[in-house]
Protein backbone atom coordinates (compact mmCIF):
# COMPACT_ATOMS: atom_id res chain seq x y z
CA UNK A 1 0.00 0.00 0.00
CA UNK A 2 1.31 3.67 -0.70
CA UNK A 3 2.98 5.53 2.20
CA UNK A 4 0.61 8.17 1.36
CA UNK A 5 -2.72 6.35 2.03
CA UNK A 6 -1.66 5.60 5.50
CA UNK A 7 -0.84 9.37 6.02
CA UNK A 8 -4.10 10.33 5.19
CA UNK A 9 -5.84 8.39 7.88
CA UNK A 10 -6.94 10.60 11.30
CA UNK A 11 -5.31 7.80 13.44
CA UNK A 12 -1.55 8.90 12.52
CA UNK A 13 1.29 8.24 10.34
CA UNK A 14 2.26 5.18 9.23
CA UNK A 15 4.95 3.04 11.37
CA UNK A 16 7.89 1.06 10.32
CA UNK A 17 7.66 -1.92 8.19
CA UNK A 18 10.00 -4.38 9.80
CA UNK A 19 9.63 -3.56 13.47
CA UNK A 20 7.53 -2.31 16.12
CA UNK A 21 6.73 -1.20 19.84
CA UNK A 22 4.70 -4.30 21.41
CA UNK A 23 3.99 -5.81 24.73
CA UNK A 24 4.91 -9.22 24.92
CA UNK A 25 4.50 -12.02 27.48
CA UNK A 26 6.70 -14.65 28.19
CA UNK A 27 6.77 -16.90 31.49
CA UNK A 28 9.17 -19.61 32.30
CA UNK A 29 9.45 -22.31 34.73
CA UNK A 30 12.14 -19.80 37.09
CA UNK A 31 9.68 -16.51 36.42
CA UNK A 32 6.52 -18.49 37.16
CA UNK A 33 8.03 -19.91 40.67
CA UNK A 34 9.73 -16.70 41.48
CA UNK A 35 6.68 -14.80 40.74
CA UNK A 36 4.38 -17.25 42.81
CA UNK A 37 7.05 -17.12 45.94
CA UNK A 38 6.94 -12.85 45.43
CA UNK A 39 4.03 -12.49 44.55
CA UNK A 40 2.74 -13.18 47.87
CA UNK A 41 4.47 -10.17 49.60
CA UNK A 42 4.70 -8.18 46.25
CA UNK A 43 2.02 -7.92 43.96
CA UNK A 44 4.21 -5.46 42.14
CA UNK A 45 6.38 -8.56 41.05
CA UNK A 46 3.89 -9.87 38.46
CA UNK A 47 4.24 -6.95 36.24
CA UNK A 48 8.06 -5.79 37.50
CA UNK A 49 10.85 -6.81 35.14
CA UNK A 50 10.71 -10.44 36.96
CA UNK A 51 7.93 -11.23 35.35
CA UNK A 52 7.47 -11.92 31.76
CA UNK A 53 6.63 -8.51 30.80
CA UNK A 54 8.19 -6.54 28.24
CA UNK A 55 7.80 -3.11 25.94
CA UNK A 56 10.11 -4.20 23.11
CA UNK A 57 11.05 -3.30 19.46
CA UNK A 58 9.75 -6.72 17.71
CA UNK A 59 9.43 -7.72 13.94
CA UNK A 60 6.14 -7.19 12.28
CA UNK A 61 3.57 -10.06 12.16
CA UNK A 62 3.37 -10.97 8.55
CA UNK A 63 0.14 -11.67 6.82
CA UNK A 64 0.07 -15.32 6.71
CA UNK A 65 -2.41 -15.59 3.17
CA UNK A 66 -3.87 -13.58 1.21
CA UNK A 67 -7.36 -13.31 3.21
CA UNK A 68 -5.43 -11.39 6.07
CA UNK A 69 -4.45 -7.93 6.77
CA UNK A 70 -2.47 -5.50 8.71
CA UNK A 71 -4.26 -3.29 11.31
CA UNK A 72 -2.82 -0.67 13.30
CA UNK A 73 -3.94 0.07 16.67
CA UNK A 74 -5.53 2.93 18.36
CA UNK A 75 -6.78 1.69 21.27
CA UNK A 76 -6.71 -1.64 23.15
CA UNK A 77 -8.36 -3.12 26.45
CA UNK A 78 -6.70 -4.94 28.92
CA UNK A 79 -9.43 -8.16 29.86
CA UNK A 80 -9.61 -9.68 32.65
CA UNK A 81 -8.11 -12.87 30.53
CA UNK A 82 -5.18 -11.24 30.07
CA UNK A 83 -5.11 -10.29 33.80
CA UNK A 84 -5.23 -14.09 34.65
CA UNK A 85 -2.26 -14.94 32.32
CA UNK A 86 0.01 -12.17 33.35
CA UNK A 87 -0.91 -12.84 37.38
CA UNK A 88 -0.88 -16.98 36.74
CA UNK A 89 -3.91 -17.46 37.89
CA UNK A 90 -4.44 -20.37 35.46
CA UNK A 91 -3.06 -23.83 36.48
CA UNK A 92 -0.30 -25.05 34.42
CA UNK A 93 -1.69 -28.05 33.03
CA UNK A 94 -5.04 -26.51 31.50
CA UNK A 95 -6.23 -27.51 28.11
CA UNK A 96 -5.48 -23.91 26.92
CA UNK A 97 -1.88 -24.17 27.32
CA UNK A 98 -1.71 -26.74 23.80
CA UNK A 99 -3.68 -23.87 22.41
CA UNK A 100 -1.05 -20.92 22.96
CA UNK A 101 2.12 -19.89 22.04
CA UNK A 102 4.27 -17.79 23.49
CA UNK A 103 6.01 -15.09 23.37
CA UNK A 104 2.66 -13.54 23.47
CA UNK A 105 2.00 -10.90 21.60
CA UNK A 106 -1.05 -9.43 24.40
CA UNK A 107 -4.38 -7.59 23.24
CA UNK A 108 -7.23 -8.80 21.81
CA UNK A 109 -9.55 -6.12 22.81
CA UNK A 110 -9.38 -3.40 20.32
CA UNK A 111 -10.12 -0.67 17.92
CA UNK A 112 -8.47 -0.31 15.05
CA UNK A 113 -7.90 1.03 11.47
CA UNK A 114 -6.70 -1.10 8.42
CA UNK A 115 -3.37 -0.05 7.61
CA UNK A 116 -2.64 -3.12 4.94
CA UNK A 117 -4.74 -5.67 3.05
CA UNK A 118 -3.78 -9.36 1.54
CA UNK A 119 -4.41 -9.26 -2.24
CA UNK A 120 -7.66 -11.68 -1.49
CA UNK A 121 -9.38 -9.15 0.85
CA UNK A 122 -12.03 -7.16 -1.18
CA UNK A 123 -14.69 -6.18 1.24
CA UNK A 124 -12.32 -3.99 3.22
CA UNK A 125 -9.61 -1.38 2.41
CA UNK A 126 -7.09 0.74 4.18
CA UNK A 127 -8.24 2.90 6.35
CA UNK A 128 -11.40 1.24 7.45
CA UNK A 129 -11.77 1.81 10.87
CA UNK A 130 -13.23 -1.97 12.69
CA UNK A 131 -13.16 -4.55 15.72
CA UNK A 132 -11.86 -8.29 15.48
CA UNK A 133 -13.61 -10.90 16.42
CA UNK A 134 -10.16 -12.61 18.27
CA UNK A 135 -11.20 -16.25 17.71
CA UNK A 136 -9.05 -18.04 15.34
CA UNK A 137 -10.92 -20.76 14.47
CA UNK A 138 -12.16 -22.56 10.87
CA UNK A 139 -12.59 -19.45 9.22
CA UNK A 140 -9.21 -17.96 9.94
CA UNK A 141 -7.43 -21.00 9.56
CA UNK A 142 -9.41 -21.04 6.10
CA UNK A 143 -10.63 -24.87 6.95
CA UNK A 144 -12.95 -26.10 4.17
CA UNK A 145 -15.48 -27.70 4.99
CA UNK A 146 -15.46 -26.34 8.33
CA UNK A 147 -16.26 -28.34 11.79
CA UNK A 148 -19.29 -28.76 12.93
CA UNK A 149 -19.35 -26.02 15.74
CA UNK A 150 -18.65 -23.40 13.26
CA UNK A 151 -20.86 -24.32 10.51
CA UNK A 152 -23.68 -23.39 13.19
CA UNK A 153 -22.18 -20.55 14.09
CA UNK A 154 -20.85 -21.32 17.11
CA UNK A 155 -17.00 -20.62 16.26
CA UNK A 156 -15.53 -20.24 19.69
CA UNK A 157 -16.22 -24.13 20.18
CA UNK A 158 -14.22 -24.67 16.83
CA UNK A 159 -12.39 -27.87 16.88
CA UNK A 160 -9.76 -27.33 14.19
CA UNK A 161 -7.85 -24.78 16.65
CA UNK A 162 -4.63 -27.19 15.84
CA UNK A 163 -4.75 -27.37 12.39
CA UNK A 164 -5.31 -25.03 8.91
CA UNK A 165 -3.20 -22.59 7.87
CA UNK A 166 -2.32 -21.31 11.56
CA UNK A 167 0.22 -23.20 14.48
CA UNK A 168 -2.16 -24.23 17.12
CA UNK A 169 -3.66 -20.97 18.90
CA UNK A 170 -7.44 -20.65 20.00
CA UNK A 171 -7.13 -16.58 19.81
CA UNK A 172 -5.36 -13.76 18.59
CA UNK A 173 -3.51 -11.43 22.02
CA UNK A 174 -2.23 -15.90 23.02
CA UNK A 175 0.12 -16.69 20.65
CA UNK A 176 3.56 -15.82 18.47
CA UNK A 177 2.60 -14.64 15.24
CA UNK A 178 -0.63 -12.46 14.74
CA UNK A 179 0.82 -9.95 17.49
CA UNK A 180 -1.66 -8.02 19.42
CA UNK A 181 -3.64 -5.13 20.39
CA UNK A 182 -1.01 -4.09 23.01
CA UNK A 183 1.10 -3.39 20.34
CA UNK A 184 1.27 -0.45 17.53
CA UNK A 185 0.50 -3.38 14.96
CA UNK A 186 -1.19 -7.07 14.69
CA UNK A 187 -2.62 -9.11 12.14
CA UNK A 188 -6.21 -10.57 11.66
CA UNK A 189 -7.82 -12.61 9.00
CA UNK A 190 -10.52 -10.51 6.72
CA UNK A 191 -13.33 -13.09 8.52
CA UNK A 192 -12.71 -11.70 12.13
CA UNK A 193 -13.42 -7.89 10.79
CA UNK A 194 -16.15 -5.95 11.89
CA UNK A 195 -16.61 -2.33 10.78
CA UNK A 196 -17.49 0.01 13.74
CA UNK A 197 -20.44 2.02 12.93
CA UNK A 198 -19.21 5.74 12.50
CA UNK A 199 -21.19 7.45 15.60
CA UNK A 200 -19.42 5.50 18.36
CA UNK A 201 -16.46 6.98 19.39
CA UNK A 202 -13.13 4.81 19.94
CA UNK A 203 -13.21 5.11 23.61
CA UNK A 204 -16.76 3.35 22.86
CA UNK A 205 -15.63 0.77 20.51
CA UNK A 206 -12.63 -0.77 22.20
CA UNK A 207 -15.62 -2.16 24.64
CA UNK A 208 -17.25 -4.20 21.97
CA UNK A 209 -15.81 -7.29 22.98
CA UNK A 210 -16.31 -7.27 26.87
CA UNK A 211 -19.75 -6.13 26.69
CA UNK A 212 -20.63 -8.54 23.42
CA UNK A 213 -19.15 -11.14 25.70
CA UNK A 214 -22.15 -10.47 28.41
CA UNK A 215 -24.70 -9.97 26.06
CA UNK A 216 -23.78 -13.65 24.73
CA UNK A 217 -24.39 -14.52 28.56
CA UNK A 218 -27.62 -13.33 28.34
CA UNK A 219 -28.59 -14.53 24.68
CA UNK A 220 -27.59 -17.93 25.77
CA UNK A 221 -30.33 -17.60 28.97
CA UNK A 222 -32.36 -14.94 29.42
CA UNK A 223 -34.71 -15.07 32.83
CA UNK A 224 -38.45 -15.17 33.05
CA UNK A 225 -39.84 -11.43 33.50
CA UNK A 226 -41.29 -13.25 37.18
CA UNK A 227 -37.62 -14.94 38.01
CA UNK A 228 -34.84 -13.46 40.32
CA UNK A 229 -31.36 -13.34 38.88
CA UNK A 230 -28.59 -12.86 40.50
CA UNK A 231 -25.17 -11.37 38.70
CA UNK A 232 -21.84 -11.98 40.65
CA UNK A 233 -19.15 -10.16 40.34
CA UNK A 234 -18.44 -6.09 39.94
CA UNK A 235 -16.29 -6.28 36.72
CA UNK A 236 -17.35 -4.78 33.42
CA UNK A 237 -18.70 -8.46 32.13
CA UNK A 238 -20.73 -8.86 35.06
CA UNK A 239 -21.95 -4.80 35.16
CA UNK A 240 -22.21 -5.28 31.34
CA UNK A 241 -24.34 -8.44 32.03
CA UNK A 242 -27.09 -6.36 33.73
CA UNK A 243 -27.08 -3.84 30.95
CA UNK A 244 -27.70 -6.91 28.57
CA UNK A 245 -30.95 -8.00 30.41
CA UNK A 246 -31.94 -4.13 30.51
CA UNK A 247 -31.43 -3.49 26.97
CA UNK A 248 -33.00 -6.97 25.28
CA UNK A 249 -35.64 -5.64 27.51
CA UNK A 250 -36.12 -8.70 30.58
CA UNK A 251 -38.07 -7.38 33.37
CA UNK A 252 -37.07 -10.24 35.76
CA UNK A 253 -36.00 -8.70 39.09
CA UNK A 254 -31.63 -8.38 39.17
CA UNK A 255 -29.61 -8.31 42.43
CA UNK A 256 -26.23 -7.50 41.64
CA UNK A 257 -23.29 -8.80 43.80
CA UNK A 258 -20.50 -6.39 43.70
CA UNK A 259 -18.11 -5.46 46.16
CA UNK A 260 -17.09 -1.62 46.20
CA UNK A 261 -19.23 1.31 46.47
CA UNK A 262 -17.96 2.30 42.87
CA UNK A 263 -19.53 -0.94 41.57
CA UNK A 264 -22.70 -0.84 43.69
CA UNK A 265 -23.26 3.02 41.92
CA UNK A 266 -22.90 1.43 38.35
CA UNK A 267 -24.85 -1.56 38.89
CA UNK A 268 -27.71 0.58 39.98
CA UNK A 269 -27.73 2.92 37.46
CA UNK A 270 -27.42 0.13 34.49
CA UNK A 271 -30.44 -0.93 35.85
CA UNK A 272 -30.12 -3.50 38.98
CA UNK A 273 -33.14 -3.53 41.55
CA UNK A 274 -30.87 -4.38 44.49
CA UNK A 275 -27.17 -4.67 45.35
CA UNK A 276 -25.80 -6.66 47.83
CA UNK A 277 -21.86 -5.84 48.57
CA UNK A 278 -19.77 -7.68 50.04
CA UNK A 279 -16.15 -7.35 51.79
CA UNK A 280 -13.81 -8.96 49.68
CA UNK A 281 -12.63 -10.81 53.44
CA UNK A 282 -15.96 -11.21 54.56
CA UNK A 283 -16.45 -14.67 56.92
CA UNK A 284 -18.24 -16.73 54.72
CA UNK A 285 -21.39 -17.54 57.44
CA UNK A 286 -22.37 -13.56 56.79
CA UNK A 287 -21.71 -14.12 53.02
CA UNK A 288 -24.36 -16.92 52.97
CA UNK A 289 -26.60 -15.38 55.87
CA UNK A 290 -26.94 -12.06 53.49
CA UNK A 291 -28.09 -14.24 50.01
CA UNK A 292 -30.47 -16.28 52.31
CA UNK A 293 -32.14 -13.30 53.29
CA UNK A 294 -32.57 -11.71 49.80
CA UNK A 295 -34.07 -15.07 48.49
CA UNK A 296 -36.16 -16.41 51.99
CA UNK A 297 -33.33 -19.22 52.28
CA UNK A 298 -31.47 -20.44 55.11
CA UNK A 299 -27.87 -20.94 55.29
CA UNK A 300 -26.33 -24.55 56.45
CA UNK A 301 -23.47 -24.77 58.05
CA UNK A 302 -20.95 -27.43 57.36
CA UNK A 303 -17.17 -27.87 58.68
CA UNK A 304 -14.40 -25.96 58.28
CA UNK A 305 -16.27 -23.19 57.22
CA UNK A 306 -18.01 -24.91 54.58
CA UNK A 307 -21.53 -23.56 53.73
CA UNK A 308 -24.65 -24.71 52.33
CA UNK A 309 -27.99 -22.65 51.42
CA UNK A 310 -31.43 -23.89 51.23
CA UNK A 311 -33.05 -21.68 48.63
CA UNK A 312 -31.68 -19.44 45.91
CA UNK A 313 -32.03 -17.11 42.75
CA UNK A 314 -33.69 -18.88 39.90
CA UNK A 315 -30.67 -17.59 37.59
CA UNK A 316 -27.19 -17.01 38.51
CA UNK A 317 -24.91 -15.31 36.09
CA UNK A 318 -21.59 -16.31 37.26
CA UNK A 319 -18.89 -13.80 36.51
CA UNK A 320 -16.29 -13.14 38.74
CA UNK A 321 -14.05 -16.54 37.73
CA UNK A 322 -11.82 -19.29 40.15
CA UNK A 323 -12.85 -21.85 42.12
CA UNK A 324 -14.11 -20.15 45.36
CA UNK A 325 -16.87 -17.37 43.50
CA UNK A 326 -18.02 -20.05 41.18
CA UNK A 327 -18.80 -22.70 44.48
CA UNK A 328 -21.06 -19.58 45.61
CA UNK A 329 -22.68 -19.30 42.49
CA UNK A 330 -23.38 -22.35 42.88
CA UNK A 331 -25.20 -22.18 46.26
CA UNK A 332 -26.94 -18.85 45.29
CA UNK A 333 -28.78 -20.89 42.64
CA UNK A 334 -32.00 -22.56 43.55
CA UNK A 335 -32.52 -26.14 43.45
CA UNK A 336 -33.38 -27.05 39.12
CA UNK A 337 -32.21 -23.55 39.02
CA UNK A 338 -29.83 -22.01 36.11
CA UNK A 339 -26.81 -21.47 37.00
CA UNK A 340 -24.54 -19.29 34.03
CA UNK A 341 -20.47 -19.29 34.13
CA UNK A 342 -19.24 -16.11 32.43
CA UNK A 343 -16.24 -15.87 34.60
CA UNK A 344 -13.92 -17.17 32.76
CA UNK A 345 -11.94 -20.64 34.66
CA UNK A 346 -8.86 -23.23 34.96
CA UNK A 347 -8.00 -25.74 36.77
CA UNK A 348 -9.25 -25.16 40.43
CA UNK A 349 -10.88 -26.43 44.11
CA UNK A 350 -14.67 -26.25 43.06
CA UNK A 351 -17.24 -27.70 45.19
CA UNK A 352 -19.19 -29.31 42.51
CA UNK A 353 -22.24 -30.85 45.28
CA UNK A 354 -24.96 -28.09 44.64
CA UNK A 355 -24.64 -29.79 40.13
CA UNK A 356 -26.36 -32.87 41.61
CA UNK A 357 -28.32 -32.47 44.60
CA UNK A 358 -30.03 -29.02 43.59
CA UNK A 359 -29.71 -30.89 39.68
CA UNK A 360 -28.56 -26.86 38.21
CA UNK A 361 -28.82 -26.15 34.76
CA UNK A 362 -25.10 -24.96 34.27
CA UNK A 363 -24.70 -23.30 30.57
CA UNK A 364 -21.08 -22.35 29.94
CA UNK A 365 -20.72 -18.90 27.99
CA UNK A 366 -17.75 -18.42 25.67
CA UNK A 367 -17.27 -15.38 23.93
CA UNK A 368 -19.13 -14.23 20.77
CA UNK A 369 -20.86 -16.42 18.53
CA UNK A 370 -23.71 -16.25 15.67
CA UNK A 371 -26.79 -14.99 17.42
CA UNK A 372 -30.63 -15.74 17.08
CA UNK A 373 -32.10 -12.54 17.26
CA UNK A 374 -35.06 -10.92 16.34
CA UNK A 375 -35.34 -13.38 13.62
CA UNK A 376 -32.27 -13.28 12.39
CA UNK A 377 -28.49 -14.93 13.11
CA UNK A 378 -26.53 -12.15 13.56
CA UNK A 379 -22.78 -12.03 15.10
CA UNK A 380 -23.04 -11.05 18.79
CA UNK A 381 -21.32 -7.76 18.11
CA UNK A 382 -23.70 -6.75 15.22
CA UNK A 383 -26.32 -7.13 17.94
CA UNK A 384 -24.60 -4.99 20.04
CA UNK A 385 -24.04 -2.44 17.75
CA UNK A 386 -27.80 -2.65 16.74
CA UNK A 387 -28.60 -1.96 20.37
CA UNK A 388 -26.43 0.65 20.80
CA UNK A 389 -27.50 2.36 18.20
CA UNK A 390 -31.07 2.42 18.70
CA UNK A 391 -30.30 3.91 22.46
CA UNK A 392 -30.72 0.75 24.49
CA UNK A 393 -27.63 -0.33 25.24
CA UNK A 394 -24.99 3.05 26.48
CA UNK A 395 -20.97 2.25 26.05
CA UNK A 396 -20.37 5.24 27.42
CA UNK A 397 -21.76 4.41 30.64
CA UNK A 398 -18.51 1.91 31.37
CA UNK A 399 -15.41 4.02 32.48
CA UNK A 400 -12.15 4.08 31.04
CA UNK A 401 -8.92 5.57 31.79
CA UNK A 402 -6.40 5.22 28.94
CA UNK A 403 -2.35 4.77 29.10
CA UNK A 404 0.41 5.16 26.32
CA UNK A 405 1.66 1.74 25.95
CA UNK A 406 4.69 2.79 27.77
CA UNK A 407 3.06 2.91 31.05
CA UNK A 408 1.02 -0.22 30.63
CA UNK A 409 2.96 -1.00 34.32
CA UNK A 410 1.07 1.51 35.77
CA UNK A 411 -2.45 1.07 33.81
CA UNK A 412 -1.41 -2.75 35.67
CA UNK A 413 -0.76 -1.47 39.45
CA UNK A 414 -4.38 0.80 38.77
CA UNK A 415 -6.43 -2.38 38.16
CA UNK A 416 -5.05 -3.89 41.33
CA UNK A 417 -4.96 -0.77 43.66
CA UNK A 418 -7.89 1.60 41.65
CA UNK A 419 -7.00 5.05 42.00
CA UNK A 420 -9.64 7.83 42.72
CA UNK A 421 -11.56 8.54 40.53
CA UNK A 422 -11.96 4.34 39.46
CA UNK A 423 -12.60 2.73 36.72
CA UNK A 424 -13.62 -0.64 35.06
CA UNK A 425 -11.25 -0.82 31.93
CA UNK A 426 -7.54 0.17 31.36
CA UNK A 427 -7.06 1.50 27.71
CA UNK A 428 -3.37 1.40 25.81
CA UNK A 429 -2.99 3.97 23.18
CA UNK A 430 0.34 3.19 21.38
CA UNK A 431 -0.46 6.38 19.46
CA UNK A 432 0.34 8.46 22.64
CA UNK A 433 4.28 8.86 24.15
Amino acid sequence: MPASAADASPYGHRISESHLKAVTFKSTVVRYLACKMLGLLWPGTYWSHISGLRLAEVPAPELPTAHWVRLRTILGGICGTDLAAIFLRAHPASFLQSLAAMPYGLGHECVAVIDEVGRAVTDYKPGDRVVIEPSLSCAAREIDPSCAPCAAGNFTLCENLHRGTLPPAYMTGYNNFTGGSWGERFVAHSWQLHRVPDSLPDEQAVLTDPLACSLHGVLRHRPADNHHALVQGGGIIALGTIAALRALRCRAEVTALVYTAFQEELARKLGADHVIRHAARMPSRRRYDDIAGYVGGRRVPGLFGNQGLFGGFDTVYSCAGGGAALTDAAKFTRARGTLVILGTGSICVFDSTPLWFAELNVIGCNGRQIEEYDGRRLHTYRVLFELIERGAFDPAAFPTRTYPLSEYRAALRDLVHPPTPPFLKALLDPNRT
